[in-house]
């Protein structure tokens, strides 16, 4: 299927798209169609430019192995991840040196395990239950404008400290704007204002660290949060407080977006479906300890709402794959909402069904890369845990205490964040049971 280029081989069928531009004005409204279209025409191996940038886009759990498999050899993280450096500095995934950089993944895998997380779920537990303490006895709220300043407030407690959290309605804009300047295609030094914004953002937000950063260092050991596993590390501090700063902005800023998105929705696929929301509150009620069922239904929602368009790396080396040739310099990328929906792996694909993930069927074990909503091998989501315990508490807390009305609709898909989330207005209407 994959291997080294032998002979003389045309590249991927290409998308239709417009002159210079490609697929690029589409592409940035809706990933999914986009991609979907192309995999209905062309089958699981196409092409597509997006501006001045080519790329072949693979669908399929036998092509997930190779992507993740081959990731820092035939496959480059860093010379793809260039764009975040403006918003976040060379840390992480755009880290050129390959030891510095698995140093820092490996540094955040640590922190979301065994008792931290225990420590973090206890604080987004507390962050949930201010807030539903506000709503009274019945009303309704939007569901981003609600949901994603409350999973700011519970990364802002658990991941930064009570310093962040005292200040977070003046962290949590800065935030937005640092996401806002994110740019997959373009130079990121153009003279446009998002980048000005975004500019501006980084050195508030630097300059609102630093200080806690020094304080931290003083007190060693002192507290449990994210920021502080960032300060206590000795091979982190010693690349001194750029380092530290852009990996904190960086691990917050994915894990929030990525989290409210998801939240958001499986809340929507459950209203969409009252008979699964029936089983789940009963679950609730009854007091089971882990609600499975929830759980389902957020893998659910991982598989047919994917938060994340697409993944890609930079092609570092050239291959063949299906008798075709990828050249280097062409992106190598996967779309999950696409190979979620494959009925060679998933049994009705289209149908929400959170059963399938339950024992006896568990369709997603048929393959190891079958789902990829947090995407796989060792570049895999540091954050898998805490993202989904901070999805079942604010979910089981809410249809514990509310009776939510059924929507009528999905919400559009809206994409200015750099994830793919419910649109505004999405009404949500409650009334405490």
């Amino acid at each position: 299927m994959v291997a080294p280029v032998t002979g003389r081989l045309s590249t991927p069928p290409m998308i239709r798209g417009l002159p210079l531009l490609g697929s690029l004005i589409e592409w940035r409204r809706d990933h999914f169609a986009v991609f979907m279209r192309a995999y209905e025409r062309h089958g699981p191996v196409f092409g597509i430019q997006l501006g001045p940038q080519k790329g072949v886009v693979l669908i399929g759990p036998e092509y997930h192995d190779f992507y993740f498999k081959e990731v820092d050899r035939t496959l480059s993280v860093p010379d793809l991840y260039k764009f975040v450096v403006p918003m976040f500095g060379d840390v992480m995934l755009a880290a050129q040196d390959f030891e510095r950089r698995r140093g820092h993944v490996s540094l955040l895998q640590s922190a979301f395990k065994g008792g931290r997380l225990t420590h973090y779920t206890g604080v987004m537990t507390e962050e949930v239950e201010t807030w539903l303490d506000g709503l009274g006895e019945h009303g309704e709220f939007d569901l981003w404008d609600t949901f994603e300043p409350l999973v700011m407030r519970i990364a802002a407690s658990a991941l930064m400290g009570p310093e962040i959290r005292a200040r977070v309605d003046e962290f949590r804009p800065l935030l937005v704007d640092l996401a806002r300047g994110m740019e997959f295609i373009l130079p990121p030094n153009l003279p446009l204002p998002k980048f000005f914004r975004r500019d501006r953002a980084k050195r508030l937000l630097t300059e609102m660290l630093r200080p806690v950063l020094e304080t931290r260092r003083r007190d060693p050991g002192g507290r449990s949060d994210f920021l502080q596993t960032l300060v206590d590390d000795d091979d982190l501090r010693a690349e001194g407080d750029e380092a530290q700063i852009g990996m904190a902005l960086c691990t917050i800023f994915t894990g929030y977006i990525t989290t409210a998105a998801q939240a958001a929705w499986t809340l929507v696929q459950l209203l969409r479906n009252p008979g699964y929301l029936g089983t789940v509150v009963r679950e609730l009620d009854e007091g089971v300890a882990r609600v499975p069922r929830l759980d389902w239904a957020f893998k659910e929602s991982l598989r047919l709402r994917p938060v994340m368009g697409h993944y890609a790396r930079m092609t570092a080396v050239e291959y063949e794959v299906d008798g075709y040739r990828v050249p280097k310099g062409w992106m190598t990328m996967l779309c999950p909402g696409v190979a979620h929906r494959l009925p060679g792996i998933f049994a009705d694909p289209g149908r929400y069904d959170p059963e399938r993930f339950a024992p006896g069927r568990a369709e997603d074990k048929r393959h190891p890369h079958a789902l990829i909503g947090f995407s796989g091998g060792f570049y895999r989501c540091p954050g898998q845990a805490f993202g989904t315990a901070e999805v079942t508490t604010i979910l089981g807390s809410l249809l514990s205490r509310y009776a939510l009305t059924p929507l009528e609709a999905d919400p559009p898909s809206d994409f200015d964040l750099g994830v793919t989330r419910p649109g505004s207005p999405c009404v949500i209407r409650y009334r405490r049971r």
